[in-house]
Protein backbone atom coordinates (compact mmCIF):
# COMPACT_ATOMS: atom_id res chain seq x y z
CA UNK A 1 0.00 0.00 0.00
CA UNK A 2 1.41 3.51 -0.89
CA UNK A 3 0.10 5.92 1.70
CA UNK A 4 2.12 8.47 0.63
CA UNK A 5 4.31 8.90 3.30
CA UNK A 6 7.74 9.07 2.03
CA UNK A 7 10.43 10.62 3.64
CA UNK A 8 7.67 11.81 7.02
CA UNK A 9 9.64 11.48 9.52
CA UNK A 10 8.22 9.45 13.01
CA UNK A 11 8.81 9.05 16.56
CA UNK A 12 8.15 5.76 17.96
CA UNK A 13 8.29 5.43 21.69
CA UNK A 14 8.65 1.61 22.97
CA UNK A 15 9.90 1.32 19.24
CA UNK A 16 11.82 -1.89 20.18
CA UNK A 17 8.96 -4.30 20.71
CA UNK A 18 5.24 -5.38 20.10
CA UNK A 19 3.60 -3.12 18.35
CA UNK A 20 5.97 -0.63 18.68
CA UNK A 21 8.40 -2.43 16.51
CA UNK A 22 5.89 -3.84 14.10
CA UNK A 23 4.77 -0.47 13.41
CA UNK A 24 8.58 0.70 12.38
CA UNK A 25 8.77 -2.01 10.11
CA UNK A 26 5.90 -0.85 8.39
CA UNK A 27 6.64 2.51 8.53
CA UNK A 28 9.97 1.87 7.05
CA UNK A 29 8.17 -0.20 3.85
CA UNK A 30 6.46 2.98 3.54
CA UNK A 31 9.61 5.23 3.40
CA UNK A 32 9.19 7.05 6.56
CA UNK A 33 12.59 8.20 8.47
CA UNK A 34 12.48 7.01 12.15
CA UNK A 35 13.36 7.73 15.40
CA UNK A 36 13.20 4.44 17.54
CA UNK A 37 12.85 5.09 21.41
CA UNK A 38 12.94 2.18 23.60
CA UNK A 39 14.29 2.07 27.75
CA UNK A 40 16.17 -0.81 26.47
CA UNK A 41 19.99 -0.19 25.21
CA UNK A 42 20.57 -3.11 23.39
CA UNK A 43 17.18 -3.99 22.69
CA UNK A 44 16.71 -0.52 20.77
CA UNK A 45 20.03 -0.25 18.93
CA UNK A 46 19.21 -4.23 17.63
CA UNK A 47 16.26 -2.88 16.26
CA UNK A 48 17.47 0.33 14.59
CA UNK A 49 20.39 -1.94 13.06
CA UNK A 50 17.91 -4.39 11.54
CA UNK A 51 15.79 -1.60 10.20
CA UNK A 52 19.14 -0.38 8.98
CA UNK A 53 19.44 -3.50 6.76
CA UNK A 54 16.01 -2.98 5.33
CA UNK A 55 17.17 -0.17 3.87
CA UNK A 56 15.09 2.22 6.28
CA UNK A 57 16.63 5.54 7.72
CA UNK A 58 16.60 4.99 11.59
CA UNK A 59 17.89 6.85 14.41
CA UNK A 60 17.46 5.06 17.98
CA UNK A 61 17.89 6.37 21.45
CA UNK A 62 17.25 5.14 24.92
CA UNK A 63 14.45 6.76 26.68
CA UNK A 64 12.28 6.27 29.42
CA UNK A 65 8.87 8.49 28.56
CA UNK A 66 8.07 9.00 32.12
CA UNK A 67 11.36 11.47 32.45
CA UNK A 68 10.08 14.39 31.01
CA UNK A 69 13.49 16.27 30.04
CA UNK A 70 14.74 12.95 28.08
CA UNK A 71 11.30 12.81 25.95
CA UNK A 72 12.20 16.59 24.72
CA UNK A 73 16.23 15.96 24.32
CA UNK A 74 14.51 12.97 22.09
CA UNK A 75 12.04 15.04 19.91
CA UNK A 76 15.00 17.45 19.80
CA UNK A 77 17.53 14.91 18.49
CA UNK A 78 15.02 13.88 15.84
CA UNK A 79 14.33 17.79 14.57
CA UNK A 80 18.49 18.26 14.73
CA UNK A 81 18.67 14.61 12.85
CA UNK A 82 16.04 14.37 9.92
CA UNK A 83 15.50 17.99 10.03
CA UNK A 84 11.51 18.05 10.96
CA UNK A 85 9.11 15.43 12.89
CA UNK A 86 5.80 15.00 11.49
CA UNK A 87 4.41 12.06 13.57
CA UNK A 88 4.34 10.56 17.39
CA UNK A 89 3.91 7.04 17.95
CA UNK A 90 2.96 6.59 21.42
CA UNK A 91 3.48 2.72 21.92
CA UNK A 92 5.36 2.55 25.37
CA UNK A 93 3.29 0.72 27.71
CA UNK A 94 3.78 -1.89 30.95
CA UNK A 95 1.03 -3.64 32.68
CA UNK A 96 0.99 -5.84 35.87
CA UNK A 97 -1.06 -8.71 35.87
CA UNK A 98 -3.54 -9.91 38.98
CA UNK A 99 -5.82 -8.94 41.37
CA UNK A 100 -5.83 -5.06 42.13
CA UNK A 101 -5.88 -6.30 46.14
CA UNK A 102 -2.85 -7.99 45.91
CA UNK A 103 -0.90 -5.53 44.14
CA UNK A 104 1.54 -2.63 45.21
CA UNK A 105 1.32 1.43 45.10
CA UNK A 106 4.55 1.01 43.57
CA UNK A 107 3.45 -1.20 40.84
CA UNK A 108 0.04 1.81 40.36
CA UNK A 109 2.50 4.60 39.95
CA UNK A 110 5.26 2.94 37.40
CA UNK A 111 2.42 2.12 35.39
CA UNK A 112 0.84 5.78 35.35
CA UNK A 113 4.22 6.92 34.94
CA UNK A 114 4.84 5.18 31.83
CA UNK A 115 1.19 4.28 30.20
CA UNK A 116 -0.04 7.56 31.33
CA UNK A 117 2.18 10.54 31.87
CA UNK A 118 4.43 9.09 29.40
CA UNK A 119 1.72 9.50 26.89
CA UNK A 120 1.20 13.48 28.04
CA UNK A 121 5.33 13.77 28.22
CA UNK A 122 5.79 13.07 24.52
CA UNK A 123 2.55 14.84 23.48
CA UNK A 124 3.79 17.83 25.22
CA UNK A 125 7.45 17.68 23.79
CA UNK A 126 6.18 17.47 20.41
CA UNK A 127 2.87 19.67 20.21
CA UNK A 128 5.72 22.95 19.97
CA UNK A 129 6.49 21.53 16.75
CA UNK A 130 3.36 20.37 15.55
CA UNK A 131 1.98 23.64 15.92
CA UNK A 132 4.30 25.90 14.52
CA UNK A 133 4.34 23.74 11.33
CA UNK A 134 0.68 23.60 11.45
CA UNK A 135 0.51 19.50 11.12
CA UNK A 136 1.43 16.90 12.52
CA UNK A 137 -0.08 12.94 13.51
CA UNK A 138 -0.24 11.69 16.91
CA UNK A 139 -1.00 8.35 17.79
CA UNK A 140 -1.31 6.55 20.97
CA UNK A 141 -2.10 3.01 22.22
CA UNK A 142 -5.11 2.69 24.07
CA UNK A 143 -6.39 -0.55 24.71
CA UNK A 144 -9.84 -2.20 25.17
CA UNK A 145 -9.76 -2.44 28.52
CA UNK A 146 -9.40 1.26 29.18
CA UNK A 147 -13.12 1.53 27.41
CA UNK A 148 -14.95 -1.58 29.21
CA UNK A 149 -12.35 -2.14 32.29
CA UNK A 150 -11.02 -5.90 33.11
CA UNK A 151 -10.48 -7.63 35.98
CA UNK A 152 -7.02 -8.27 36.89
CA UNK A 153 -5.36 -5.68 35.42
CA UNK A 154 -7.41 -2.80 36.85
CA UNK A 155 -4.41 -0.29 37.03
CA UNK A 156 -3.82 -0.93 33.38
CA UNK A 157 -7.18 -0.77 32.26
CA UNK A 158 -7.35 2.95 34.08
CA UNK A 159 -4.06 4.15 32.61
CA UNK A 160 -5.53 3.55 29.08
CA UNK A 161 -8.83 4.82 29.84
CA UNK A 162 -6.99 7.72 30.92
CA UNK A 163 -5.08 7.70 27.46
CA UNK A 164 -8.00 7.91 25.73
CA UNK A 165 -10.03 10.35 27.82
CA UNK A 166 -6.68 12.66 27.31
CA UNK A 167 -6.43 11.82 23.39
CA UNK A 168 -10.21 13.11 22.96
CA UNK A 169 -9.39 16.51 24.72
CA UNK A 170 -6.15 16.69 23.28
CA UNK A 171 -7.61 16.86 19.92
CA UNK A 172 -10.02 19.49 20.56
CA UNK A 173 -7.32 21.71 21.63
CA UNK A 174 -4.89 20.82 18.15
CA UNK A 175 -7.49 20.30 15.68
CA UNK A 176 -7.02 23.99 14.76
CA UNK A 177 -3.25 23.66 13.93
CA UNK A 178 -4.46 20.73 11.75
CA UNK A 179 -3.21 18.54 13.75
CA UNK A 180 -4.47 14.65 13.98
CA UNK A 181 -4.61 13.04 17.56
CA UNK A 182 -6.23 9.44 18.08
CA UNK A 183 -6.26 6.06 19.86
CA UNK A 184 -5.64 2.77 18.67
CA UNK A 185 -6.92 0.41 21.15
CA UNK A 186 -6.55 -3.18 20.80
CA UNK A 187 -8.30 -6.33 21.99
CA UNK A 188 -5.49 -9.13 23.79
CA UNK A 189 -2.98 -9.17 21.53
CA UNK A 190 0.14 -11.62 21.50
CA UNK A 191 3.14 -9.68 22.36
CA UNK A 192 6.06 -9.53 25.63
CA UNK A 193 3.37 -7.50 27.89
CA UNK A 194 1.23 -11.09 27.54
CA UNK A 195 3.91 -13.53 27.23
CA UNK A 196 2.13 -14.81 30.77
CA UNK A 197 -0.66 -16.08 28.57
CA UNK A 198 -0.22 -20.31 28.50
CA UNK A 199 -1.72 -21.98 25.94
CA UNK A 200 -4.46 -23.17 27.50
CA UNK A 201 -5.61 -19.36 28.79
CA UNK A 202 -5.03 -18.41 25.34
CA UNK A 203 -7.89 -20.78 24.21
CA UNK A 204 -9.66 -19.86 27.03
CA UNK A 205 -9.79 -16.17 26.43
CA UNK A 206 -10.20 -16.50 22.65
CA UNK A 207 -13.40 -17.90 23.24
CA UNK A 208 -14.86 -14.70 23.91
CA UNK A 209 -13.74 -12.94 20.39
CA UNK A 210 -16.59 -13.76 18.02
CA UNK A 211 -13.42 -13.59 14.97
CA UNK A 212 -11.87 -17.03 17.30
CA UNK A 213 -8.54 -15.80 18.16
CA UNK A 214 -6.17 -13.68 20.39
CA UNK A 215 -4.68 -10.16 17.91
CA UNK A 216 -1.25 -10.35 16.66
CA UNK A 217 0.59 -6.60 15.91
CA UNK A 218 -0.10 -7.18 12.28
CA UNK A 219 -3.69 -6.75 13.27
CA UNK A 220 -2.98 -3.62 15.05
CA UNK A 221 0.24 -1.63 13.25
CA UNK A 222 -1.78 -0.79 9.65
CA UNK A 223 -3.98 0.96 11.58
CA UNK A 224 -1.49 2.90 12.98
CA UNK A 225 0.72 3.48 10.12
CA UNK A 226 -2.99 4.57 8.15
CA UNK A 227 -3.32 7.08 10.39
CA UNK A 228 -0.01 8.90 10.10
CA UNK A 229 -1.12 9.22 6.57
CA UNK A 230 -3.26 12.04 5.16
CA UNK A 231 -5.69 9.47 3.94
CA UNK A 232 -6.82 9.92 7.79
CA UNK A 233 -6.69 13.74 7.46
CA UNK A 234 -10.58 13.99 8.59
CA UNK A 235 -10.12 11.65 11.58
CA UNK A 236 -9.24 13.12 15.00
CA UNK A 237 -10.25 12.61 18.37
CA UNK A 238 -11.42 8.80 17.71
CA UNK A 239 -10.38 5.50 20.15
CA UNK A 240 -10.87 2.77 17.51
CA UNK A 241 -11.06 -0.46 18.86
CA UNK A 242 -9.52 -3.23 17.08
CA UNK A 243 -10.66 -6.46 18.92
CA UNK A 244 -11.78 -8.95 17.03
CA UNK A 245 -15.41 -8.45 17.74
CA UNK A 246 -14.62 -8.71 21.50
CA UNK A 247 -16.00 -5.12 21.60
CA UNK A 248 -18.82 -3.21 19.85
CA UNK A 249 -18.17 0.39 21.02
Amino acid sequence: MNLDLHNKVALITGGASGLGRRSAEMFIEEGVCLLIADREPQRVQETADDLQRRGGKVLSRVMDVSDYQQCVQTVAAALEHFGRLDILVNSAGIGDHGLFAETSPESWMRQIDVNLRGVMNCCHAVSQTFMKQRAGKIISLGSEAGKVGEKRIAVYSATKGGVIAFTKALSIELGRFNINVNAVCPGVTRTSMTSYLTPDQEREWSRHYPLGRLGVPDDIAPMIVFLASEHASWITGQAISINGGFGRS
